[in-house]
C-alpha cells in the first residue's frame, strides 16, 4: 500500500458521502447540494488563495480524469491505486453502478493501528503552512498538545506558521483547498499518527463518528 492509495481512499469516501447528502435533498438543486452541511470557508481554510471547490457529486466524479483533477495525482497513478486497493479488499465496485465504494471499517482499523508505523511522520523546521494535526481547525478545542508549536503542511499560502509535518502524500496541500471534508479527514489521520495514545485515541473516535455516522 502507498500514502497516495490512502489519500483515494479518504477522498472516494468523501465523495460517498457527499452524494448520500445529495440524494437526501428532494427537491433541492445541485447548487445547493454543492454547499450541505459544509462548513464557511473562513470556518476551515488555513491558506489565503482561493481555489474553486470540488462541483456538486455525479457518476463522472468517480472517473480517472475526475479524481486526477480533485488529487492532483495522475490518471495513471489513480488507476494504479484503484486496483492495488481492489486486491487487498479496500475497495470494491458496486454492482448496481460500478462506483469504487471503499471498506470503510477496514480502512479505519488499518488507520488506527497501522497508519503511524506504514506512514510515519515527524516534526521538522518552522515554515509557513496549512494547519494539520491537532492545530487544524476540525481540532480546534478538541484536543491540546504538548507542544507550544503548531502542525502544519508546507505550504506558500498558508496562514501560519509552524512545524513542518510531510503531508500523506505531495499534493494533500492542493486537494484539501477544494474539498474540506478531506482536509478534516486528512488532519485526523495526522493526529493519529502523531499523537500520544490519548490523543490519537480521541482523534480516531473523531474520525471514526465522522466516517461511519454519515
Amino acid at each position: 500500500m502507498k500514502s497516495q492509495d490512502l489519500l483515494l481512499l479518504i477522498k472516494l469516501i468523501c465523495l460517498e458521502q457527499r452524494e448520500r447528502q445529495q440524494q437526501r435533498l428532494d427537491g433541492d438543486t445541485a447548487e445547493r447540494a454543492k454547499h450541505i452541511s459544509l462548513p464557511k470557508p473562513d470556518e476551515w481554510q488555513g491558506w489565503e488563495d482561493h481555489v474553486e471547490q470540488d462541483p456538486p457529486i455525479h457518476h463522472d466524479s468517480y472517473s480517472v480524469r475526475a479524481l486526477e483533477a480533485s488529487l492532483g495525482i495522475s490518471k495513471s497513478e489513480v488507476a494504479s491505486a484503484l486496483k492495488r486497493c481492489q486486491q487487498i479488499g479496500l475497495l470494491r465496485l458496486e454492482p448496481s453502478t460500478q462506483l469504487p465504494r471503499v471498506n470503510s471499517k477496514a480502512l479505519l482499523g488499518f488507520i488506527e493501528y497501522g497508519s503511524r508505523y506504514v506512514f510515519p511522520v515527524k516534526p521538522a523546521e518552522i515554515v509557513r503552512g496549512i494547519p494539520t494535526s491537532f492545530s487544524a481547525p476540525v481540532l480546534q478545542g478538541s484536543l491540546m498538545s504538548g507542544g507550544d508549536l503548531i502542525h502544519v503542511w508546507p505550504d506558500a499560502y498558508g496562514n501560519r506558521k509552524g512545524q513542518s509535518v510531510t503531508p500523506l502524500f505531495k499534493t494533500v496541500p492542493g486537494a484539501v483547498k477544494k474539498d474540506p471534508l478531506l482536509y478534516e479527514y486528512l488532519a485526523l489521520i495526522d493526529a493519529i499518527r502523531l499523537g500520544n495514545a490519548r490523543e490519537a485515541n480521541l482523534a480516531n473516535q473523531m474520525l471514526r463518528e465522522k466516517v461511519l455516522q454519515a
